[in-house]
């Protein structure tokens, strides 16, 4: 069963891409006959899970949006680009020629292009957030920020394992350490006891 169907209201300045409907109710806040955001053919969204496309948002060309990936607000993935699992494309970012999407949350005015390739790191569970005017061609994975005009160049890849964020801001790095519990007395290892008579 399908879970959106394309509608025949066209976008007011190209008239290649149309509207969604929610055939099912998708989540609590998608039932069905809401309208969604833009396409240009069915291979833009899955039909399967609940990857969706809201708002005025536009997934055209060979772009992919699957999992359960959200393309919100004006966001607009393009050319071959993919977004997938519990990605969020939001605000006026963009996704664009081969880009890969597998995780994390973009927005502001970012830009995901090239080959650039987002992930989140297995272990800590962490996906980079990029932001502002940032432009990111390279590979991320984990806890990374890109704020500001920060850029992430082809080829570079950047994989932070770690509960620690990276922060890349303009063109600054930082680094911002995670919580930890504190050490007390009674959480800290015991030191050990020598004698006298020990050698």
């Amino acid at each position: 069963m399908k879970k959106y169907e394309i509608t025949d209201i066209a976008h007011p300045d190209n008239p290649k891409l149309h509207r969604i409907r929610a055939l099912i109710d998708l989540t609590e806040n998608i039932h069905v006959g809401d309208l969604g955001g833009f396409v240009e053919t069915e291979n833009n969204l899955d039909q399967e899970g609940f990857a969706w496309i809201g708002e005025d948002a536009i997934a055209c060309e060979d772009s992919y949006i699957g999992g359960d990936a959200i393309l919100a607000d004006s966001a607009v993935a393009r050319d071959s680009a993919y977004v997938g699992n519990n990605a969020v494309i939001a605000d006026h970012a963009v996704v664009q020629d081969n880009a890969i999407v597998c995780d994390g949350y973009i927005s502001g005015n970012s830009c995901i292009c090239g080959n650039a390739i987002l992930n989140s790191d297995e272990q800590t569970r962490c996906a980079p957030m990029i932001g502002g005017n940032a432009r990111v061609y390279g590979e991320l994975t984990g806890n990374v920020v890109c704020q500001g005009s920060a850029i992430v160049l082809p080829g570079v890849k950047l994989y932070n394992t770690t509960a620690d964020c990276f922060v890349l801001k303009d063109d600054t790095v930082s680094v911002v350490p995670a919580q930890r519990p504190e050490v007390t007395a009674s959480t800290a290892p015991k030191e050990t006891k020598h004698h006298e008579n020990e050698r």
